[in-house]
């Protein structure tokens, strides 16, 4: 498996220290939260490669605070640091010379923030929707003089672009969901419950050193008396087995190594009717009107829009809890979006989940492959079947 050079860390911190003293800031405080979960861990890891692997707890006032938290003190001008409440099995996997590791997180930031010249002055937050307001509260009280400031979109600039080694990292956890997803839309068979299907994907994602972040997934039927058969918590929760005549999509999502995934694709349980075909025929096509468009200097609109437009000619309306047509990739979500508002323009060595579902007539469709924007175009990173009909 191919490895972050160990150089690649401090050019991460240097660009990141630059778009900070042209924002007029002071230095960063970069915070992430791990916990053996998939979420928000991706500023930290990205700075430091360091993951925290504690579970959140609350805190216990002179036991222990912030804990499931890591922070990267990084000033403008002079050395960062790392602050953690956990250390990894080898000390190597620390891409960083001064850390901290402590109980008592909180404390430590503050002083690692005055140590760093950072006790008054404009500092940015990046990672603010992992900052708890206790936390929060505890820094605005000792540090009084400091003005607090959002500063996720810097980080977010220089993330959405990967190094080549990135590249790889994608490739190979796509490759990894690809083979989940895959074992997944073969057990789909009637009989066989939503549990069973995704039991089926993680056989396979565990045992490659994958962790499932979600598995978005319903079956049901279509025409004048539709059903449909979901779950919320877990989403593969239902108790009801698959019947012949169902159709059933899945949309996994995971992490390989800290490098997320993010597929789709959809499955006729027995023989397909041609209403089906029709469902889940739309959103691969619109899926790929809009990959036939990315190239560097277009846009995340001009993309978005390709799309709609396909989906739109095909008697499909742009619709669902998620009406973009996809998103950055790499140690989180990331920018751009692939909806009409944004104007972000495509550069090489970006890579982009594109995808898009379909609900029409009781009926549901989905689809979604993930590339890496090339000199020219894009280099398709998922190979997983497409068509199961």
């Amino acid at each position: 498996m191919t490895a972050i050079p160990a150089s690649e860390f401090p050019e991460r911190r240097e660009k990141a220290r630059r778009a900070a003293r042209a924002a007029g800031l002071a230095g960063l405080l970069v915070c992430s939260r791990g916990g053996g979960t998939t979420d928000r861990y991706a500023d930290v890891k990205y700075l430091t490669n360091f993951y925290t692997r504690f579970p959140f707890i609350p805190d216990v006032p002179g036991e222990w605070t912030g804990r499931a938290h890591a922070f990267v003190v990084l000033p403008a001008e002079g050395e960062p640091v790392l602050i953690a409440d956990d250390r990894p099995e080898r000390d190597e996997e620390m891409a960083i010379a001064d850390t901290v590791v402590t109980g008592d997180v909180v404390a430590a930031v503050i002083d690692a923030l005055r140590a760093a010249g950072l006790e008054e002055g404009r500092v940015g937050v990046v990672g603010s929707d992992t900052l708890p307001w206790s936390i929060h509260a505890r820094l605005a009280a000792g540090l009084p003089a400091v003005e607090w400031l959002p500063a996720d979109e810097l980080l977010g600039r220089i993330r959405m672009v990967k190094s080549p080694a990135e590249v790889e990292k994608l490739r190979h956890a796509s490759w990894v969901g690809c083979r989940a997803t895959e074992a997944m839309l073969e057990k789909a068979e009637a009989g066989v419950t939503h549990g069973e299907v995704v039991a089926a994907g993680m056989d396979v994602l565990v045992t490659r050193g994958g962790i499932l972040y979600n598995s978005f997934m319903s079956s049901g039927r279509g025409g004048n008396d539709p059903t449909a058969v979901a779950g919320g918590f877990p989403t593969w929760g239902s108790d009801e087995a698959l019947e012949d005549g169902d159709w059933f999509h899945v949309g996994i999502s995971g992490a390989v190594d800290g490098y997320y995934f993010d597929h789709a694709r959809s499955k006729p349980i027995g023989r397909p009717t041609a209403e089906q075909t029709r469902v889940f025929e739309a959103p691969m096509l619109a899926v790929q009107a809009a990959i036939a468009e990315v190239r560097p200097g277009v846009t995340a609109s001009h993309v978005a829009r390709a799309g709609r437009e396909t989906l739109e000619r095909l008697g499909f309306e742009l619709e669902g809890a998620f009406k973009g047509f996809g998103h950055g990739v790499g140690l989180g979500w990331d920018s751009p979006w692939l909806v009409e508002s944004d104007r972000t323009v495509l550069e090489k060595n970006m890579v982009l989940c594109v995808e898009r579902s379909v609900r029409h007539m009781g009926y549901v469709g989905d689809f979604e492959e993930t590339l890496v924007v090339t000199d020219t175009g894009c280099e398709l990173l998922t190979d997983a079947r497409r068509r199961w009909w």
